[in-house]
């Protein structure tokens, strides 16, 4: 491999994923980086090496992309609900228009142009679907929210800016019935469920 894990290497970011990771390569090997935008320089420590590619991390972003934006989400690093809520608008709508045409030409004879993207004129708060894992946070709480990138780790809801607001104020009462309630909820790491004892040392203290 042309890369090691946990070394650090300089990199220029060629395209961009269907999940809005950064595309480099060294010697001709792809290494996918999250967060990375087309078109920037950055410093990158490798975290996992397999055969065919490899995953990164940005350490420090050497030249900047003109299109990269303060993400406005407080969590959106470690929540795994979107994916590119730190770059502009406009130029994720031509990073969709270019995924779609990769990927329906990659097989064709007779290529085809792939017509742009249609934007939002309010591009928040539009996800009709809404799914909410339950679990117990560190302290053994229950907790609602949306798992963390790539693990079962639950990020509890704050403001999400793409979901449907009526759907955070439905988890949010739901959560504080089962609290009010004191129904259990499954501990994913003890594969059983989990609550009374919590609720019993709230009841000692009062």
């Amino acid at each position: 491999m042309p890369v090691e894990k946990n070394k650090e290497y300089i990199v220029d970011i060629i395209d961009n994923g269907y999940e809005g990771e950064g595309i480099a390569k060294i010697d001709g090997y792809t290494i996918f980086i999250s967060g990375a935008i087309k078109g920037e320089k950055c410093k990158i420590l490798i975290l996992k090496v397999t055969t065919s590619h490899a995953f990164g991390k940005i350490i420090e972003i050497l030249e900047k992309s003109p299109v990269r934006k303060e993400a406005d989400c407080a969590t959106y690093k470690r929540c795994g609900g979107c994916s590119l809520r730190h770059i502009e608008y406009t130029a994720t709508l031509n990073m969709k228009q270019n995924m779609v045409q990769n990927l329906v030409n990659k097989t064709l004879k007779e290529k085809i142009q792939v017509e742009k993207t249609i934007g939002m004129e309010n591009p928040m708060h539009y996800r009709n679907k809404a799914q909410y894992p339950v679990g117990l946070n560190k302290e053994n709480k229950p907790i609602v929210g949306i798992f963390a990138k790539r693990s079962h780790e639950i990020i509890g809801i704050e403001k999400c800016f793409i979901q449907n607001q009526i759907s955070e104020i439905i988890a949010k009462k739901i959560i504080e019935f089962i609290k009010e309630n004191n129904i259990s909820v499954y501990n994913e790491q003890t594969g059983k469920r989990m609550y009374k004892a919590y609720c019993y040392k709230n009841r000692t203290k009062n």
